[in-house]
């Protein structure tokens, strides 16, 4: 009976530990509704007048009837053109984590870097240009006043670093 238990417990703790890794966050509860937002932008740097690459920040939040926040999660995506890579240019973005959460405030953060290197024997590289891009999510009933409109996510990128000289522009 002993070994029935363990058997059983160690196939209980293997779904909970697969499930949690799956997801970054929460499952949202059956009676939410949920929002999926997302921003691109298109990064160019001041001296070089091409595109190097995009960046995407995408977020989802799940609300209750009450308006208080369920759950939410985030996720990132970047891409480095081709014509950026033959002169030796990377954009890189890391995976979104969740920088502010509340019942009704939560926001998204993903950080990153642009740098470009000279490869041959010994790489030359320049200064990263470090960045961010965030997305923040007030409750649609939020009490009190917003710099953002609620019940949508406000996304915003900005240099990090004394470097940087990126442009996020939103359009292709």
């Amino acid at each position: 009976m002993k070994i029935a238990h363990r058997a059983a417990a160690g196939v209980l703790t293997t779904i909970l530990l697969a499930g949690g890794m799956s997801f970054s966050a929460a499952t949202p509860a059956a009676a939410a509704s949920c929002k999926t937002s997302s921003k691109t932008y298109y990064l160019s740097e001041a001296k070089v007048p091409m595109r190097l690459g995009h960046v995407t920040l995408r977020v989802q939040v799940c609300e209750n009837s009450k308006g208080k926040i369920t759950s939410s999660r985030g996720w990132s995506e970047d891409s480095t053109t081709a014509p950026a890579k033959l002169l030796g240019w990377t954009v890189g973005i890391r995976g979104a984590y969740q920088s502010t959460s509340s019942n009704q405030l939560v926001r998204w953060t993903a950080t990153g870097k642009a740098q470009t290197c000279l490869l041959g024997k010994i790489p030359l590289c320049s200064f990263a240009e470090d960045f961010e891009v965030t997305g923040t999510y007030y409750s649609s009933k939020f009490m009190g006043p917003t710099p953002t409109p609620k019940g949508k996510v406000s996304f915003k990128s900005k240099c990090t670093n004394k470097h940087c000289k990126l442009k996020f522009n939103k359009k292709k």
